[in-house]
């Protein structure tokens, strides 16, 4: 399944039914990169999954603004695999799909060494050897234990590819060649391009939050409420009222206990008037996260509010309806954070918490810099939603500006480096 003209490249995914999909860091990224392609028209995305994962995978691409066997493809087995045999999943990948090369999405697939054609691999970040705690796993670290054996996985997937992909300098330097072997020359750094929202919502005008755009988020948000029998938020009054949205999981990187507690000051302790959403699941009784314990002890219940697994269109009218963005996060594997692009977008401003992500930022931005806090600074944090809700303009201003000049680099210059990475083994193959 071909389109001439365009250069078939592989995606290749292990993950499969009961796997989240939709909204996770690097199938956002898939989505983002397929976008890239049919804007680009040059290559299309062969995504593989296994048996019984097509669907959802198709069902979340459909969202994109990209059209379906032109810029991408899902393949799946007629059938599973018997056990765990990943070779059986490369093997009907050899046979049936038509790409010159492949994508490895993370580093631990290792059925993709069984893969014929050329890889390069996708190293996202590896922060459980930067944060070893909180993970909610038994005996993670013994010598048999999960990350353990994910970094032998890994590092003998890379050592069979021909090119690694960081997103950003710091992984490529902290985490791809002291944790796995990696050499330097090997790795490619590809920062990501920034996500735009706006398409997802026609009625948003030069990136400007108005009455009557906001209005018509919030009826996208009411509309959801209502399909998803969230009596809560069915009525609820999106465009008046002012609320801070975190759009992450609940990790022990993301720090949303931090984000939590600001707000929780801001309306408890200082009489303000503000509500959070979150896209995160709340694991009512966790001891690895502090978020649930937060909204337990201080009754914190209608303040804090959870929307997980939002649907795309929802997710950018989210943004949108917000007063401000925080990412509180202590690590992201890219240049930046994606809630500080997306928002931008639709015309929201953010606040950010420093790590080595923002860091590297701040090389070419230095402008962001009063919109960075201390991640372990719940005060300062509070003090800036405060002035966000009262000063909105200034910031949507500054950051829009920040916006205007790293959109600069397109999803299409991202697809194609990613592409040629892929095919830089076929090229070097050839050349043998």
């Amino acid at each position: 399944m071909g389109v001439e003209g365009r250069v078939p490249v592989g995606l290749w995914s292990e993950l499969g039914p009961g796997a989240r999909w939709a909204n996770e860091g690097v199938s956002r990224v898939v989505g983002f990169l397929i976008e890239g392609a049919a804007a680009g028209r040059k290559y299309t995305f062969h995504i593989l999954v296994p048996h019984g994962m097509g669907e959802t995978v198709r069902e979340d691409l459909r969202q994109l603004s990209a059209v379906e066997d032109r810029d991408w493809v899902v393949w799946e087995p007629p059938a599973p695999a018997h056990g765990e045999a990943l070779s059986e999943l490369a093997d009907f990948a050899n046979r049936n799909v038509p790409v010159e090369a492949w994508i490895v999405t993370f580093p631990h697939f290792s059925g993709s060494l069984h893969l014929t054609k050329p890889k390069a691999t996708l190293y996202p970040d590896a922060l459980p050897y930067d944060f070893p705690l909180g993970w909610n796993e038994e005996n993670a670290w013994g010598p048999d234990g999960s990350w353990p054996k994910w970094r032998r996985t890994a590092t003998n997937v890379m050592a069979e590819t021909a090119v690694v992909i960081t997103f950003s300098r710091h992984v490529a330097e902290r985490h791809a060649g002291p944790l796995c072997d990696v050499p330097l020359k090997k790795v490619r750094v590809i920062p990501l391009a920034p996500p735009d929202l706006a398409p997802l919502l026609p009625f948003v005008t030069n990136r400007q939050q108005t009455a009557e755009s906001r209005s018509r988020a919030a009826d996208i948000l009411r509309k959801y409420a209502t399909e998803q029998s969230l009596d809560y938020l069915r009525g609820f009054p999106f465009e008046e009222v002012n609320f801070v949205a975190a759009a992450t999981q609940d990790r022990p990187t993301k720090n949303l206990g931090l984000t939590a507690e600001a707000v929780r000051r801001v309306v408890r302790e200082r009489r303000g008037n503000l509500k959070l959403f979150m896209t995160a699941h709340l694991h009512v009784g966790a001891t690895w996260t502090k978020l649930p314990e937060i909204v337990r002890r201080g009754q914190f219940h209608h303040d804090l509010i959870s929307l997980p697994d939002l649907p795309r269109d929802v997710h950018a009218a989210l943004f949108h309806c917000a007063t401000v963005v925080v990412h509180s996060s202590f690590f992201e594997g890219i240049v930046g954070s994606l809630p500080f692009y997306e928002a931008a977008s639709v015309g929201t401003p953010s606040l950010l918490a420093r790590g080595p992500h923002i860091d590297e930022l701040l090389e070419t931005e230095p402008t962001i810099e009063p919109f960075v806090y201390d991640p372990y600074d719940i005060d300062r944090l509070a003090d800036l939603i405060v002035d966000v809700a009262s000063n909105r303009e200034t910031y949507v201003k500054a950051q829009a500006e920040v916006f205007g000049r790293l959109v600069q680099r397109s999803w299409s210059e991202v697809a194609t480096e990613y592409a040629q990475a892929a095919l830089s083994g076929v090229v070097a193959r050839s050349a043998c």
